[in-house]
């Protein structure tokens, strides 16, 4: 009897194709599935398709050990590349970061993205050695986030100063660390920059006091409600997170970005963000990063 029962299982699992693992075209398909679900791939990105898939194998940095193999897939539509989209090759595949060319706005029941965040990137500056130095994700993201706060028309924090004039402005008032490139994050091996979140909270304040810009400014432990209540109060923030990065994606490091939005994909929340080190072909692409990822938020508050 103990035989039967055993061979009567053994056949039902060969029916129904038990421990069958889908192939990887099949996982993206299902992912993309997953965002036409969440209202991501909706108006000129219907027609997103998986372009190529490759697996990588991510490299340890300073700021992370060396992490799971995972597959990351370039995205093209009817109008060409249409972005990327990152996802686990093993267990239950989830997705772990994708950007849709063009996505800069967004409102469906389970997402919604805040436009209007300038898309500042990093960009060279003269080091006291004087070599070029990044110009560091910290301060290149907290004048992202100055520059929306003076075009909502409230106040001028930009106060005449260039996009670029405002990152150095901040970054003048943060201690920064100048870091040797050691695991080529930069094309040439730029000398990266960075300064840490308490810091980034001082100078944004020293800043808002001296040109009389009525904002309230916290640091806070990452959480889902925050980020809800943020975005939909129309108030991008400052993010902390540890992060793919896009053009090296085997590489991965401790960020500063602007969060703008969320979204809930496959029953897993996102966090949508405009990353100063991410250069999309349409500027303001809103890339989106598992809230996993994420650490803490600056939250910047006007009082008038």
């Amino acid at each position: 009897m103990g035989l039967v029962r055993a061979s009567l299982c053994l056949l039902v699992a060969l029916l129904l194709g038990c421990g069958a693992e889908p192939s990887v075209e099949e996982q993206g398909r299902e992912h993309l599935k997953s965002l036409r679900r969440a209202g991501l791939l909706g108006a000129q990105r219907g027609s997103t398709q998986i372009l190529d898939v490759r697996k990588v194998q991510p490299i340890a940095t300073r700021w992370s050990p060396p992490g799971e193999l995972f597959y990351w897939a370039t995205l093209q539509s009817d109008n060409g590349e249409a972005g990327y989209l990152a996802w686990r090759a093993k267990g239950r595949h989830e997705i772990l970061d994708f950007s849709l060319e063009g996505l800069t706005e967004l409102a469906t029941p389970t997402a919604k993205a805040l436009p209007g965040v300038p898309p500042i990137q990093q960009f060279a500056i003269m080091g006291a050695d004087g070599k070029p130095v990044a110009s560091g994700c910290v301060p290149t993201s907290g004048g992202s986030l100055m520059a929306f706060w003076s075009n909502r028309g409230t106040f001028d924090w930009q106060a005449d100063d260039s996009h670029e004039g405002l990152v150095r402005r901040l970054r003048d008032r943060l201690p920064m660390m100048v870091m040797a490139d050691a695991e080529g994050y930069t094309d040439g091996k730029m000398a990266l920059a960075g300064a840490f979140p308490d810091a980034l909270v001082a100078g944004l304040r020293a800043d808002a006091a001296q040109y009389r810009i009525p904002v309230d400014i916290a640091l806070v432990r990452y959480s889902e409600p925050v980020l809800r209540t943020e975005i939909s109060a129309g108030r991008p923030a400052l993010l902390l997170c540890n992060v793919l990065v896009p053009r090296k994606p085997e590489l991965s490091w401790g960020h500063a970005v602007v969060a703008v939005g969320y979204a809930e994909v496959a029953g897993q929340p996102f966090v949508g963000v405009i990353d100063n080190f991410y250069v999309c072909k349409q500027p303001g692409t809103v890339r989106w990063i598992a809230a996993d990822r994420c650490s803490d938020l600056v939250l910047v508050r006007p009082t008038k």
